[in-house]
């Protein structure tokens, strides 16, 4: 299993504010570079990464990934989940247009408030010592089966 370091992904209270950046905003021929209000976890290269129209920006932070193997296959991961920050400015929901967190599996994405960040953090935190513990279990059982 592979987690990225806490400090990867910290935005510290001395993190500057937001800055303005250029953002290549149009249809292929057409395209104008516009500047934009960039939140300061934004990773995103918005004059590289064009898009059709200014609504269509959005933002990200640094993605965080966790890989859960699986014994029957060394080459693939049986799952893999992602969390990263997310900003949408003109979203209808006004929850997105400054900042949340979302988590996918690839498949689907859920959208989380800062508070739900934390209890779903809390949740997974007792799910991994309750999984430590089915490790150990497994151990005793493997040793006393030897």
């Amino acid at each position: 299993m592979s987690v990225a370091s806490p400090e990867s992904v910290v935005v510290s209270a001395a993190t500057p504010s937001p800055r303005f950046v250029p953002a290549s905003i149009g249809r292929p021929g057409r395209v104008q570079v516009a500047q934009i209000l960039d939140p300061n976890f934004c990773v995103l290269d918005h004059a590289a990464e064009r898009v059709v129209a200014i609504e269509d920006v959005s933002h990200r932070g640094t993605p965080d990934c966790v890989q859960v193997p699986t014994m029957t296959d060394d080459l693939y991961s049986a799952f893999e989940l992602y969390s990263q920050l997310y900003s949408d400015p003109t979203a209808n929901d006004p929850r997105l247009r400054v900042a949340a967190v979302t988590v996918t599996d690839g498949s689907r994405e859920a959208y989380l408030t800062p508070d739900m960040t934390d209890e779903t953090a809390d949740e997974l935190i007792a799910f991994a010592m309750r999984m430590k513990e089915m490790a150990r279990v497994a151990r005793l059982a493997i040793a006393t089966a030897a």
